[in-house]
């Protein structure tokens, strides 16, 4: 004879009871990783964007041994971002450009700009002036331009204020500019980034005076004036 034993009510409701403890346990878990789901960003499917190797300052053509390929989340990837290293390679920079950071096509010039004409914003230009010394001046730099001008009405005169140097050529004092420093040695030709107003005056100075520059600070304000000469 077989005897089956009945569980006491008290175990039947501990038993009911912790059932019901492991589902509520299963269902807060599931709730809270969901919840983390929800939480974290979703980075998208990943993609290749072409980041700079090492740091590019502006007026560089990108070479390819400064490029690379890297995998990233496309939500992290910035608009404009290049896919491909051969768009960018041969390409003029317009704006410095961090090691490590994706290059984009706002940080390039176009693919038939020259070296000049790709930091030339819309409605300026860029300008060479002979001067007599750079005194170290260095592309970035803002510079007054001053003329001085000989003969009966000797005087010096700012013919240009806080103009930003493109370039620095150590050569280009000579003839290729023109004017009175033409039989000059040691004269420095800078690039210029000049308003149409300031490229006449610059043309005019340059052809019938002596230009030198005065190198501004960065924080300077820029005022008025001239020097003139007893």
């Amino acid at each position: 004879m077989v005897f089956h034993r009945k569980l006491p009510r008290s175990s039947f409701i501990l038993l009911c009871a912790s059932v019901s403890c492991a589902v509520a346990a299963g269902l807060v878990m599931q709730a809270y990783a969901h919840r983390l789901d929800t939480l974290r960003p979703d980075g998208g499917p990943p993609m290749d964007v072409v980041v700079a190797t090492i740091q590019v300052t502006r007026g560089t053509v990108l070479s390819e041994t400064a490029l690379e390929l890297v995998t990233l989340p496309s939500r992290f990837a910035p608009p404009g971002a290049l896919r491909d290293v051969a768009r960018a390679a041969g390409r003029i920079v317009v704006a410095d450009i961090a090691a490590g950071e994706v290059v984009t096509d706002l940080r390039l010039a176009g693919a038939r700009s020259g070296p000049t004409a790709a930091m030339v914003p819309a409605g300026m230009r860029a300008v060479g002036v002979p001067v007599a010394s750079s005194i170290g001046v260095k592309p970035g730099d803002l510079v007054d331009v001053i003329a001085t001008f000989g003969g009966a009405g000797a005087h010096t005169e700012v013919t240009g204020e806080a103009l930003e140097v493109l370039a620095v050529d150590p050569e280009g004092g000579g003839s290729a500019f023109g004017g009175a420093t033409t039989s000059r040695s040691g004269g420095v030709g800078l690039v210029l980034l000049v308003s149409t107003t300031d490229a006449e005056r610059l043309a005019f100075a340059s052809t019938f005076a002596t230009l030198s520059v005065a190198v501004r600070g960065p924080d300077d304000p820029v005022g008025t004036g001239s020097f003139p000469v007893p």
